[in-house]
């Protein structure tokens, strides 16, 4: 019979826990844009619904490397007035075309370049356009971007001045001290005032013939119409309706919601 093996226990060795160097605490001027912008948008969608707001200091610096690179334009920019830019030829796709046409068969027939146009400077010309050519794409689409940030706040600053409007309009209706005079400072801007030269149209002269006859406004409403026999006719209307400025009604254009 064979014997049993014999089993050794092993004892349990416990290793000691080193402790973890701290991570070093870095500033925000250590940080890089890459880093910052990367922190605020997240990885975990590529394009977020809801962007964050860019913090002032990011503003700051595209400020100051936008005016770097104007500086740097203006170097070697020309003046140019609507008029020079209509004598000079722009490029679209159909002169494009032809362009790299011409150089692939300069590049062939070279015998045929003018004796001011070598192709070197034919090629180098060529490149010189491409270049910038990439570069204003790729500033349309800079300017893309921006604008859609500017059209976003915009419409956020617009709808804050349109909540403290309406504020201000109901203090005013209940007659709270100093709300009228800040609703007459602000109910201009939606109010359409009539020019000296534009002619009412006819919805309005009805509108303020029925206030006239019933007493709502003050003014008066002459209407003057010859008939068209052998010469022209003649149709004149005019329109003076004095308004109450002691009292207001408007309306605001557009939705306040919370």
């Amino acid at each position: 019979m064979a014997r049993p093996k014999k089993t050794t226990t092993k004892k349990a060795t416990t290793k000691k826990a080193t402790a973890k160097a701290k991570p070093k605490a870095t500033t925000p001027k250590a940080q890089s844009k890459d880093a910052i912008i990367k922190m605020l948008k997240g990885t975990s969608t590529k394009r977020p619904p809801n962007n964050p707001d860019m913090p002032q200091d990011i503003i700051d610096s595209l400020n100051h490397d936008l005016n770097v690179i104007k500086e740097l334009l203006d170097s070697f920019s020309q003046h140019l007035r609507a008029l020079d830019r209509m004598r000079l030829n722009g490029v679209g796709i159909k002169k494009l075309g032809f362009i790299e046409r011409a150089y692939e068969l300069a590049l062939e027939n070279g015998e045929f370049l003018p004796h001011y146009l070598t192709l070197e400077r034919f090629g180098t010309d060529i490149q010189y356009f491409m270049d910038f050519r990439s570069l204003t794409d790729l500033v349309t689409q800079i300017r893309e971007k921006l604008w859609n940030i500017t059209i976003q706040s915009a419409d956020i600053a617009y709808t804050d001045a349109l909540e403290f409007y309406a504020s201000v309009r109901e203090a005013a209706k209940r007659r709270v001290d100093a709300a009228e005079t800040m609703h007459n400072a602000l109910s201009i801007f939606f109010k359409h005032h009539r020019g000296e030269t534009e002619q009412p149209t006819e919805k309005q002269e009805l509108r303020d013939a029925k206030s006239l006859i019933h007493g709502k406004h003050d003014g008066k409403i002459v209407i003057e119409n010859i008939r068209p026999k052998l010469t022209g006719g003649k149709r004149k209307i005019v329109d003076e309706t004095f308004r109450d400025t002691a009292k207001f009604k408007d309306d605001i254009e557009g939705e306040v919601t919370e």
